[in-house]
Formats: C-alpha cells, sequence, structure tokens
C-alpha cells in the first residue's frame, strides 16, 4: 500500500491482501470448526493437506515427463 501511495504501481497491494484474507479466512473456519467438533476439526485439515500434497505430486510428474 506505501508504494502505490507514493506513486507505484496502484494495485501492486491487492494480492497482498487476498493473501492476509485468506488466511483470515482460514483461521475463522478454523476456529468455528474447532467450536463444533472440537479436535475432529483437525481431521479435516489433515484431509485437506492431504488431498493438497497428492494434486501437486501429481501436477509435478506431468511436467517433468
Amino acid at each position: 500500500m506505501a508504494a502505490a501511495l507514493t506513486g507505484g504501481e496502484r494495485w501492486s497491494w491487492v494480492p497482498n491482501v487476498l493473501l492476509w484474507a485468506a488466511l483470515v479466512a482460514g483461521a475463522v473456519c478454523g476456529a468455528s470448526a474447532y467450536h463444533w467438533i472440537n479436535l475432529a476439526a483437525i481431521w479435516f485439515a489433515a484431509a485437506f493437506a492431504l488431498a493438497l500434497s497428492g494434486i501437486v505430486a501429481t501436477t509435478a510428474r506431468g511436467i517433468d515427463s
């Protein structure tokens, strides 16, 4: 934002705001899941991380071949 205010690119701050918004949204979703189902909410995070790592692994294999 400081760069945009001092004459830099006008919208260069948007990706950083989106990154922070995603962090806050994840924290809110995690807190509400923990509120409703306690420690079982960890399994949702673990399943999501496993799915993402599977997607990355298959995508990376396709790039190397």
